[in-house]
């Protein structure tokens, strides 16, 4: 079980891991070193997975695509093969291992839908056996929502991504900056030294990728399991909605602590909302609430547990080989 103030610093670095131990230390009251000793903890401890900054990928020009596998399980060992042939694909940017009707829920990120098509028809005939049945979701616009449930707190920014954004040209270094913090450097003298450049070039760049809303945040890839939390994936099919409904709804779910993203996706389903709660009781409340207040607009619903998240970052590895 962590402790209040462990709680309070996964939140403060969920908010943005590249402030600084000692901005981070003052607000929650632990000195420099404390917070260093701690985050390094949460690493080996296999709570903070990954560091990972929030790119637009509508920025660039790209469409994400989410393919949900049943997958043939034969065993351990051959599935985690699997998994690994998965997130070494260029243009694969997400890997969900879940329970229910589906195994896998893999995001693809590409220039247009034939591309997509092409690529996926590629990883279906490479694994036809484990990878059989599939059903396709198009992504419309994301809404990212800090982790209020850690701290009881109401603040909730919402970070958007994709959606109907002017395509921004990126130069080489701000593509190699972009790739550096993909690769886990967070500090700008890490950076610097790796692109051989300075540290005031790195951070007036940075600055200028922020200032035009191509990198978005900088958030933590968490391990639910590893803190006792349950993440969970509801899936939603509206009914008749008018866009009124819909913003409605939209705005239920962003004050709702316990939710973490908002996905808009055009196909089968509607939105995909991710959750994390303390316990399945408190899962099962959100969901009957939801239920209960929008059973106008909800025509079908379904939910499974996630598993592992063993891949999310938000650009495709092909764009850094061209």
């Amino acid at each position: 079980m962590l402790h209040k103030k462990d709680i309070r610093l996964l939140y403060e670095l969920d908010c943005n891991y590249r402030n600084t131990y000692t901005k981070i230390g003052k607000k929650i009251r632990m000195s420099e070193q404390l917070v260093s000793y701690k985050v390094h903890s949460f690493e080996e401890k296999k709570i903070i997975l990954d560091y990972v900054p929030q790119i637009d990928y509508s920025r660039f020009g790209y469409l994400t695509f989410l393919v949900f596998f049943k997958v043939h399980y034969t065993n351990e060992q051959s599935f985690n093969r699997l998994i690994q042939k998965i997130k070494a694909h260029e243009n694969i940017i997400s890997v969900i291992e879940c329970d229910g009707n589906y195994d896998l829920i893999i995001t693809f990120a590409a220039k247009n839908p034939s591309s997509f098509n092409k690529k996926l028809k590629l990883l279906i005939s490479e694994n036809p056996k484990e990878l059989r049945h599939h059903m396709i979701l198009t992504t419309v616009v994301e809404h990212h929502f800090p982790r209020s449930y850690l701290i009881n707190t109401e603040d909730r920014f919402d970070t958007i991504l994709g959606g109907d954004r002017e395509e921004i040209p990126v130069d080489k270094l701000n593509q190699n900056i972009i790739l550096q913090l993909m690769q886990r450097k967070k500090r700008v003298i890490d950076i610097a030294q790796a692109l051989d450049s300075t540290p005031k070039t790195i951070i007036n760049h940075l600055h200028q990728l922020e200032e035009q809303h191509i990198i978005k945040g900088y958030r933590l890839l968490l391990n639910p399991a590893a803190m006792a939390v349950n993440a969970n994936i509801f899936l939603i099919r509206y009914r008749n909605i008018t866009l009124d409904e819909e913003e409605e709804f939209r705005r239920f779910c962003k004050y709702q602590p316990n939710v973490i993203e908002f996905t808009k996706t055009f196909g089968e389903w509607d939105v995909i909302i991710h959750t994390e709660t303390e316990n399945r009781e408190e899962f099962r409340r959100l969901s009957l609430q939801m239920r209960e207040k929008f059973d106008d607009v909800i025509e079908s619903s379904d939910n499974f547990r996630v598993f592992a998240h063993p891949k999310k970052q938000y650009l495709p590895q092909e764009i850094f080989e061209e």
